[in-house]
């Protein structure tokens, strides 16, 4: 078993963060991004104040994945509530690891006072619904062919976690 830490982003992961991004871009299936991440871009996502955070799981000066959080949107109303992603290297899965920096989401919306996080996932990917499932999420809704994918529509299945 390999060590694996969690630790919070800096501006040196950007790259690597881009890179499993823009894998996931590329496979399809859990994003509906078709633009390439920069990874000057992602530094300065890595810089956006709180409730915006992101995590990597490193192990060995390797990236196998990453977290965030960011506002669910800018109105005063929501300003508890946060929208939270996943995504880990392909060689990665299976591993524990998402369980890890979802673990470290979980604490960080706690030490920040967030109540409620959501999940946008492509209903397709029945293993994210899964995973999120195991982390407390429930299903609030599916929103029908909402997104075009690859020449199809897509639906998302919305995901939420309340913190007490």
């Amino acid at each position: 078993m390999i060590d694996i830490h969690i630790r919070k982003a800096v501006a040196n992961d950007a790259t690597a963060i881009a890179d499993i991004y823009n894998h996931h871009i590329e496979i399809g299936g859990s994003t509906f991004d078709t633009q390439a991440w920069a990874s000057i871009d992602v530094g300065k996502l890595i810089e956006k104040p709180t409730p915006n955070a992101w995590f990597v799981a490193e192990s060995e000066h390797m990236i196998l994945g990453w977290s965030a959080t960011r506002p669910h949107s800018k109105r005063h109303g929501y300003r508890y509530t946060c929208e939270t992603a996943i995504y880990l290297h392909p060689n990665s899965t299976g591993r524990g690891i998402g369980d890890l920096l979802q673990q470290q989401i979980e604490e960080h919306c706690r030490q920040v006072g967030l109540h409620h996080a959501v999940a946008k996932i492509i209903s397709d990917n029945r293993r994210s619904i899964s995973f999120h499932q195991r982390h407390g999420y429930e299903i609030v809704g599916v929103q029908k062919e909402i997104g075009r994918m690859q020449d199809r529509w897509c639906d998302v299945t919305i995901m939420q976690r309340i913190f007490h």
